[in-house]
């Protein structure tokens, strides 16, 4: 019978890794309106999507025993059955009914709607190259396909799936996609199951050659530690590179790029040591420099270093895994170490570090770890001249550079003249409190989630009743709430702000005035208490609500408390990740339930990367609102920070008295319109 086509097998894994690399944003989308904003609920989904990557894996290894044709023929009726199961748009029955513990909500949801589809899609890369295995072909390669497929599926969703159609639009399209990946899975099955039968010893044969060299003992246990290391450092680098070196919308998808090539580059064939190794080391240097001095170097000094280690020490671990890479016949063993390691990795920085520790320190620790590990694979190594500690000079040179990168990226950092008083990490980031030194009379504490100012306060007890940064004087808030007409005719106020901060808003409240903060971050509310005073020191009666402002929004309005507040600010917008889903349609129909009818909407825009003023703009006109902008510049004596406030309201004498202070509407200003199907932050960089 004639060999099958090669191209079945390409377009499978191809377009398999494709659908995978879309459908977990648009899944996560999906449940951010029913379970609020919280990067809980996108580290929920990780997880599913960690373990269903696995549980794929598992299920092309163990069906493996069935031998191909049956193993195919079981595979196609699955498909059969998933398509079923499609369109993957979750039902509005799984809608929580408060907002407890959603966690085993979200996993049965994402099993219900994508477990299916998706564990077949995760199957597909092992599973079809033990196919083409056993057609007599190398199969590998395959894999540097089904990455190139992943690399596609991470551009084509936010540059062009997400930018340009609705969540239900991109629901059909994906389950489109998935019929015609079942279609031409079926075809590469179906070749296999039409394939004559081979002599076993020549199968055997067959299969085998197609590896490198023997698996030796202890391969298992460096599948899975290489592949620990390539997935930790990348969420590693991506916490570095988000929270330390930058707050840039999007920047994610550099490091994700730059982990998906080395894939694609090592089984490609293209790896080598002595390339690799110095490339390594000296990336490590550049950090380890950089780290003394973080504010003196550019944004882009500082992203090159980070990226250079990432790819050389990403290419060290999968080259090394490709070089130790088993026959065909163990295939879906070698890939399933890999999916292990790889969730491993991706579990100890995401949930086991901000248990651990409270600083970033997994980066450096996953920077020098390969390194280590290619020392293991050297003296492994029988081609290696340093097999078993050969040429003792070549293996002390190695040591005293591995000594001294773990030096190098371990020694204290210089103060930037600051005193840190606090630091804890948990879920939601890492917040620092900070004095500055306190012989300055305009000597400031700080509270700051990476590098996101999140509030400071006056050490002078004579200043500490002083709003700074972004709440002073002049700012949108402090109009919003001391020319409310109420306030002006000498009434009290309810007043609820959604963002904690330090709680710096506390201190425009009045005797008589109800004050309601949302903040999602418990630690922050600890600190807020603890370290500062604004709280304590209102004249209002202030509480705090922790959890998700708008299902907590939305549970006051449900219970009757709708129409309660006078001013509403919106002040969560400041970082890269911005919870999207508190600036749609939705949420801005449910701040007018929330709102009295003379009410004022006031939003904080401050973004360097967004232009967010479009966006309330366009849902202020659809609202048939009046939106004001209000600018004010740094004050460095009085600690304020340059700002941007929009007022939203249909009050006329609020409009009035805004009006004189308000910034004018440029020409054909920008206008946007997201809603909780369609949403994209390409429709807002400034750059």
């Amino acid at each position: 019978m004639r060999a099958p086509r090669v191209l079945a097998f390409q377009l499978t894994v191809t377009l398999a890794a494709f659908l995978l690399f879309l459908v977990q944003p648009m899944a996560a989308r999906f449940l951010l309106a029913w379970f609020g904003g919280a990067p809980s609920v996108w580290s929920t989904c990780l997880l599913f999507f960690q373990a269903a990557l696995l549980a794929g894996y598992a299920y092309a290894h163990v069906t493996r025993r069935l031998g191909p044709r049956r193993q195919a023929q079981v595979h196609i009726a699955l498909l059969v059955l998933a398509i079923a199961t499609l369109p993957i748009t979750p039902s509005a029955a799984w809608k929580p009914d408060d907002a407890d513990s959603p966690s085993g909500r979200i996993l049965l949801l994402l099993t219900a709607t994508v477990g299916l589809p998706y564990l077949l899609l995760a199957a597909t890369a092992p599973m079809v190259q033990d196919w083409l295995a056993h057609t007599r072909r190398v199969p590998y390669r395959l894999y540097a396909l089904s990455n190139l497929g992943s690399l596609l599926g991470l551009v084509a969703y936010p540059a062009a799936l997400e930018r340009f159609f609705p969540l239900q639009t991109q629901s059909v399209l994906w389950s489109a996609g998935f019929v015609a990946f079942c279609g031409v899975c079926a075809w590469s099955g179906v070749q296999i199951i039409r394939m004559e039968d081979h002599p076993a010893g020549a199968a055997a044969d067959a299969i085998e050659a197609t590896a490198p060299v023997a698996v030796a003992r202890g391969d298992g246990a460096m599948w899975m530690l290489l592949s620990f290391c390539g997935s930790g450092l990348l969420l590693a680098a991506t916490n570095e590179l988000c929270q330390n070196v930058a707050v840039v919308p999007l920047l994610w998808i550099v490091p994700l790029t730059c982990y998906l090539l080395t894939f694609i580059l090592c089984f490609a064939g293209f790896y080598r040591r002595w390339l690799w190794l110095p490339i390594l080391l000296a990336g490590i240097g550049a950090i380890a420099w950089l780290a003394r001095d973080v504010y003196a170097a550019s944004f882009p000094v500082q992203l090159a270093a980070l990226i250079v280690v990432l790819m050389a020490g990403c290419m060290v671990c999968h080259g090394e895994l490709v070089r130790i890479r088993p026959a065909a016949s163990r295939l879906t063993s070698f890939y399933l170490a890999i999916a292990a390691g790889g969730s491993a990795g991706g579990l100890a920085v995401a949930l086991g570090a901000p248990v651990v520790v409270d600083h970033l320190w997994e980066f450096p620790f996953f920077a020098v770890l390969p390194l280590l590990l290619l020392m293991v694979s050297l003296y492994r190594d029988s081609q290696s001249r340093l097999y078993h500690g050969a040429r003792r000079l070549a293996w002390t040179s190695l040591s005293a550079a591995f000594i001294a990168a773990v030096v190098a990226v371990t020694l204290p950092v210089p103060s930037d003249g600051t005193v840190e008083i606090a630091r804890t990490r948990n879920f939601y980031g890492i917040l620092g409190v900070s004095d500055d030194s306190p012989s300055s009379s305009w000597a400031l504490r700080r509270l700051r989630n990476g590098r996101i100012l999140h509030g400071a306060q006056f050490l002078d007890p004579a200043q500490r009743a002083q709003p700074t940064t972004y709440y002073g004087e002049g700012s949108g808030v402090e109009i919003a709430i001391r020319q409310h007409p109420l306030r002006r005719a000498g009434h009290p106020l309810r007043i609820g702000v959604v963002g904690l901060g330090a709680g710096t808003i506390a201190t425009w409240g009045e005797p008589g005035d109800r004050l309601r903060f949302f903040e999602i971050n418990p630690a922050a509310v600890e600190f807020a208490r603890r370290y500062f005073t604004f709280l304590a020191d209102s004249r209002a009666t202030v509480d705090v609500i922790v959890g998700d402002a708008r299902l907590s929004l939305e549970r006051e309005v449900r219970e009757g408390e709708g129409r309660a507040y006078d001013v509403l600010a919106i002040d969560a917008f400041s970082g890269d990740a911005i919870p999207v889903h508190l600036l749609t349609r939705e949420a801005f129909a449910l701040y007018a339930e929330a709102l009295r009818e003379d009410g004022v909407l006031a939003v904080h825009v401050t973004n360097h990367f967004l232009d967010l003023k479009a966006v309330v703009r366009g849902l202020a006109r659809e609202a048939g609102r009046q939106v004001i902008e209000i600018e004010t510049d740094d004050d460095f004596l009085r600690g304020l920070d340059g700002n941007t406030w929009m007022l939203v309201t249909g009050n006329d004498a609020m409009v009035a008295a805004a009006s004189a202070v308000a910034t004018p509407e440029p020409p054909e200003a920008k206008v946007v319109v997201w809603t909780d199907a369609f949403s994209s932050l390409l429709q807002v960089l400034k750059y």
